[in-house]
């Protein structure tokens, strides 16, 4: 986990001293509005927090649906679907990110830089299926 995060921080910084992307480029705007430099210390906790959370949520939704009795409303049901689908869809670029690192693949940095702004979307989508999961 700890090398995952050290090459998407060392990534960001790659980023950040040779592509020329923006002026927007040094920073990413959290789910609360703050923005947190991509080359900090902070935003290096903040995606490791994000990914073991949405690790954590994706593993509960998957046992709360296998888990689902067959006579329990289909509205609850089709409401942990949906949480899963939207936590997927989320955090997408961020499990691409860790299997790329973890079968030693190579991406483009501007597709790693896509990546590490999605992070906040994924946050939100762990925090919402959270709710849902907790709801049922």
């Amino acid at each position: 986990m700890w090398t995952f995060i050290k090459w998407l921080w060392i990534t960001a910084m790659w980023l950040l001293l040779s592509a020329p992307l923006g002026g927007c480029v040094g920073s990413v705007k959290l789910a609360d509005g703050r923005r947190i430099p991509l080359n900090s210390n902070e935003f290096e906790d903040y995606v490791e927090r994000v990914f073991k959370t949405q690790n954590r949520v994706a593993d509960e939704l998957a046992f709360a649906l296998v888990d689902f009795p067959a006579e329990g409303s289909q509205s609850r049901l089709r409401g942990l679907e949906a949480a899963e689908a939207t936590l997927l869809t989320a955090c997408a670029g961020l499990n691409e990110l860790a299997t790329a690192r973890r079968d030693r693949l190579s991406l483009s940095l501007r597709r790693k830089l896509e990546f590490a702004r999605q992070v906040p979307a994924c946050e939100q989508a762990a925090a919402a299926a959270s709710r849902v999961i907790e709801a049922h």
